[in-house]
């Protein structure tokens, strides 16, 4: 037999010339049998090592692990592992001075599986409530509930084997045999190793995220004008949780579009419109920093792209513990990188993230969007210069608000927010025109994101925040011109029909990143805002702010503007484009999309897979277009009868044009 302290599977026993008479022979069946409690010992003891320090790594990947609301029963803390080892502990020490009887043997080893198994089922249950909720597997908890569960299991091993020891011939020679392993041992220790792989594998595999990958492929141009027809229509069902405005919509991809939906992203192929890659998993995706998006389902607010369209963020709900971040390559569907990203919740705003074409920002953190390897952590003094009494005191601004920055930033430039107001707002006077007119970008390089830079005279849109498409945005050209002006009108419909010579300007360009040039946009009043287009949209001057129109549109890749005016003589490019008007449905209508001057230059017959005679049909949102490499897409998400039951469902049709 091995000595009381010997935890291996290795039979070092010593050679029995000689037994006292005061105990009983050891049987080769009980050796056989010694032999497989000191394997179950030895794999237990592994398992339960493995699992406390995955528990470990995790809970420090996650805030508030251990932490429940304070209704809720509270899981116990890793402490409580200790309570097995206790009793094991005392047993092997009472070992030493006597030699225990087979009741004090049964109590220990009772008392040892009891405890156990009531912490594991204690760290299991709120394992598998609160990964229900959050629908992925908590993190820590059934880690621990394993390594609790092989604690009982090495210690009601090892105890078995003390009091065989207690009870058998014991050696007297002191010739000790080499240590080797004998084969019941490692039968029973890679059996109890297998059983405790699996055990520590299917709770994350139950929520295991499915992805589907394709091999690169070159990108197709994005066309410039629309076919005749719809060369493909593809719908997508989504399930009705009761939502109003369930998550929905389409983006532009690297390779052509991206849907997205509550649960992920799958990229489309722009000549037939079926499935290329995919990404879900059950967690539900989160908004991303907007105010506006606790409101829209818009695809934007639910996923961050960076500027060259090659990388794709997505993040998911996992209450308290904070969001997992998801990088996917546009082109493949391959996961780059995930990072659990902790914040602290503010009303109204989800995770503050932005993309830029080699970063990601996620808080304090600047990541690698290559490998998501941390390039570096702001200091929490970064931003206490640019805070808004500062510098709204300096522009004798009555009224100042701080807006965070966009989920997508510059092609290597970093918008950490934007400080607005309006300059026709004195002191002691009570404000009339309660929209933003003037805002200020804090921008810095995102290879160096603490040279930091304040530029002024930033145009917000109607929702009084700046505008952001591509890198670029809309400044005014004559920043002291326009805040004299401004100052002079307290009337909002005032504001509203004045002109000012406005300039789309290049978010590297003022970081100091590169010197691309302003372009000259002509006098407007303000952008709009818009994030499903490839342009920059920019409103004219107009009566009231309800009757503004476009009159420009800028494209970022190639830096020219389309005016609305030049309707008739460019039917084509993608400012002409993103001007079309498309028709919400009535019915099985279909879809018009119409051009500034009114005529229809493309009718899509209503589709829907629904087999039912007159389905009912309501638009939750106004369809739109989607510039895509390859395509371009009309989207429309909308409601209709179930004809299998009498509930709605959701659709997202997408119809592909040109």
């Amino acid at each position: 037999m091995a000595p009381c302290g010997t935890l291996g599977i290795v039979d070092a026993s010593p050679v029995d010339d000689d037994a006292s008479p005061a105990s009983a022979p050891v049987t080769p069946a009980q050796r056989r049998s010694t032999e497989m409690l000191r394997g179950l010992r030895f794999g237990a003891l592994v398992i339960a090592v493995i699992a406390g320090v995955w528990a470990w790594q995790q809970a420090g990947r996650y805030y508030h692990v251990f932490y429940l609301a304070d209704d809720e029963l509270l899981p116990p803390s890793p402490s409580a592992l200790v309570l097995p080892i206790l009793v094991w502990g005392g047993y092997g020490i009472s070992t030493t001075s006597a030699r225990p009887n087979r009741n004090q043997r049964n109590i220990a080893s009772l008392a040892v599986a009891a405890s156990a198994l009531l912490i594991g089922v204690l760290f299991a249950w709120p394992w598998w409530r609160k990964s229900q909720d959050i629908q992925m597997s908590y993190p820590a908890l059934a880690q621990l509930a394993v390594a609790a569960l092989a604690l009982g299991v090495a210690a009601v091993a090892d105890i078995l084997i003390r009091d065989r020891g207690n009870h058998h011939a014991k050696p007297r020679s002191r010739r000790i045999r080499p240590p080797r392993p004998t084969r019941s041992a490692t039968i029973a220790a890679v059996l109890a190793l297998a059983v405790g792989a699996v055990t520590l594998a299917l709770p994350a595999e139950h929520y295991a995220a499915k992805s589907v990958q394709v091999p690169a492929a070159p990108a197709q141009p994005v066309p410039e004008s629309l076919s005749d027809s719809a060369t493909w229509r593809r719908t997508i069902q989504i399930p009705n949780t009761g939502d109003l405005h369930p998550i929905g919509g389409v983006i532009a991809g690297a390779a052509g579009p991206i849907v997205i939906t509550d649960h992920g992203a799958m990229g489309l192929d722009p000549s037939t419109g079926e499935t290329t890659w995919s990404y879900t998993r059950s967690g539900n995706l989160v908004t991303f920093g907007d105010d506006y998006c606790w409101k829209e389902g818009n695809a934007w607010c639910y996923a961050a792209i960076s500027p060259d369209l090659s990388r794709l963020v997505l993040g998911y709900d996992a209450g308290w513990l904070g969001t997992p971040l998801v990088a996917l390559d546009t082109t493949t569907g391959e996961v780059v990188f995930e990072y659990i990203y902790n914040y602290d919740s503010m009303a109204r705003l989800g995770p503050n993230i932005q993309v830029t074409d080699q970063v990601l920002r996620a808080g304090r953190n600047v990541l690698s969007l290559r490998d998501g390897s941390i390039q570096s952590t702001l200091p929490y003094s970064t931003f206490y210069e640019y805070e808004n009494p500062h510098y709204c005191g300096d522009r004798n601004i009555k009224r100042c608000w701080k807006y965070p920055g966009p989920t997508q930033g510059g092609h290597s430039t970093l918008v950490y927010g934007a400080i607005c107001g309006n300059p026709s707002q004195p002191e002691n006077i009570e404000p009339k025109d309660n929209h933003n007119r003037w805002c200020a970008l804090l921008t810095a390089p995102d290879d160096d994101p603490t040279a930091l830079t304040l530029v002024d005279a930033v145009v917000p849109t109607s929702r009084d925040a700046p505008e952001y498409v591509g890198g670029w945005t809309v400044r005014y050209a004559d920043p002291d011109a326009a805040f004299t002006e401004l100052s002079r009108h307290q009337d909002p419909e005032e504001v509203d029909t004045l002109s000012f010579p406005l300039e789309a300007v290049s978010l590297d360009a003022l970081a100091g990143v590169d010197d691309a040039e302003p372009v000259a946009l002509g006098s407007l009043n303000r952008p709009e805002y818009n994030r499903s287009t490839r342009t920059l949209a920019v409103l004219g001057a107009a009566p009231t702010a309800e009757e503004a129109t476009v009159q420009a549109r800028f494209d970022p890749v190639t830096r020219t503007v389309y005016h609305v005016d030049d309707a008739h003589s460019a039917l084509s490019g993608p400012g002409y484009l993103d001007d079309l008007r498309l028709s919400s449905p009535q019915a099985q209508e279909g879809i018009d999309l119409v051009r500034s001057d009114g005529t229809v230059a493309l009718h899509l017959d209503y589709y829907s897979e629904d087999p039912a005679q007159e389905p009912y049909y309501t638009s939750n949102d106004a369809p739109y277009i989607v510039q895509a490499p390859g395509v371009i897409a009309v989207v429309d998400l909308h409601s209709a009868q179930d004809s299998s039951s009498d509930g709605y469902r959701h659709e997202l049709v997408v119809y592909g044009i040109g």
